[in-house]
């Protein structure tokens, strides 16, 4: 398995739809996942694994179809205590290169969802990788032994819900 820093571009149109699909078998190296780890302020990235195929389905359109696991480790919204969490997401995307003429991508919904349309025909596997992640991990990681009710603006100081509201009213 080829491991893969952040600097990995596929030129689209060297896919041809003759050629069997292009198969990728990506590890991300330990420098890519610190700067996932950092933009997206994780604790830990590890054990990113990209297993696609890519292959022209049609003109000016692409598909690519695999899976996507990784390790990630992040804060507790409520305690601030790591939160492992695993991913194992399964792709399944479409490309359109964008063109001048309609007509040419009629055959594609490009409105669709898992549809993108490309500006130009390189596709940057790292965006794509960082994208996948930071779209499907846990958007409010919390620990299941962290409390169901937390009030950040003081512990001890338990407030009506309907307080604020309250106080705009006035």
């Amino acid at each position: 398995m080829q491991s893969l820093n952040f600097c990995k571009n596929i030129d689209l149109l060297s896919i041809d739809k003759d050629m069997p699909p292009l198969s990728l078998e990506l590890v991300l190296d330990i420098d890519s996942c610190s700067h996932l780890q950092k933009r997206f302020d994780f604790i830990e990235v590890s054990n990113v694994i990209l297993s696609a195929n890519i292959k022209k389905i049609s003109t000016d359109c692409w598909e690519l179809k695999g899976n996507l696991v990784a390790q990630i480790t992040h804060k507790c919204v409520v305690t601030c205590k790591p939160v492992k969490e695993k991913l194992e997401i399964n792709l399944e995307e479409r490309y359109v290169l964008q063109t001048d003429c309609e007509s040419m991508i009629a055959e594609i919904d490009i409105g669709a969802p898992n549809v993108e349309v490309l500006e130009t025909n390189i596709l940057d596997i790292n965006e794509f990788i960082a994208q996948i992640i930071g779209v499907e991990s846990e958007s409010f990681p919390k620990l299941h032994s962290a409390s169901e009710t937390h009030f950040f603006e003081s512990n001890d100081k338990k407030e009506n819900p309907f307080a604020k509201l309250a106080f705009l009213k006035k």
